[in-house]
């Protein structure tokens, strides 16, 4: 099986990809940055999601010679402008509990509190050619934190969800890998990846 590193020091988005991965039915070995013991940071200074998830696939890819997969993903809430953006991970400088104290604080009067996540993902396969794939899942900003499964800003992002307005954190992982940013962003992957080897299986 080919190995593919995945580029995050996250261990919730690393347990997510393996899952979705798997119900993916993606044939690739995820390799993690733990897996490497790599301790190098890449300084993700792009304008855009797309920008840096190359930024990251591609300092990985240039160190270890290796295929790569990176995703820059976050929330985007339009009362605020698209905020937190880019710098989900980042917007209060002090940690997920941090940043969504500043997001209610925000949001404090706000009636129209559509938002979406958004995921871009780069990979860069043994040539070092880069190809990239978007995924988004649309919902709202609720008033207060809910659930306790999922990571970042999952407890107060709300989705409808068999009928019922619920946050994300409230799903179980089997319900949130079905609706997710990063599995709509992975499915469109998963898709091209099997047309790919398809397509190289009948040139051999």
């Amino acid at each position: 099986m080919e190995k593919v590193i995945l580029c995050t020091k996250n261990k919730g988005k690393l347990k997510e990809f393996k899952e979705l991965f798997a119900m993916l039915g993606i044939n690739l070995e995820l390799i993690s940055l733990f897996d490497l013991n790599e301790e190098e940071d890449v300084l993700e200074d792009g304008n855009t999601f797309k920008e840096n998830a190359y930024l990251k696939a591609s300092f990985y890819f240039k160190k270890y010679h290796l295929p790569t997969i990176a995703d820059d993903s976050g929330l985007c809430i339009d009362a605020i402008g698209g905020k937190p953006g880019i710098n989900s991970a980042r917007y209060s400088g002090f940690g997920p509990k941090e940043n969504i104290k500043k997001v209610l604080k925000e949001l404090e009067g706000v009636k129209m509190r559509q938002a979406h996540f958004n995921c871009d993902i780069c990979f860069i396969d043994q040539d070092g050619n880069d190809y990239y794939f978007n995924g988004k899942v649309n919902g709202y900003i609720g008033y207060s934190e809910s659930g306790d499964n999922g990571f970042g800003y999952d407890p107060i992002f709300m989705v409808n969800y068999l009928g019922k307005d619920v946050s994300m954190a409230s799903l179980s992982e089997e319900h949130k890998n079905h609706i997710s940013h990063r599995y709509n962003a992975l499915l469109e992957f998963a898709k091209w990846h099997s047309a790919n080897n398809l397509k190289e299986e009948n040139n051999e």
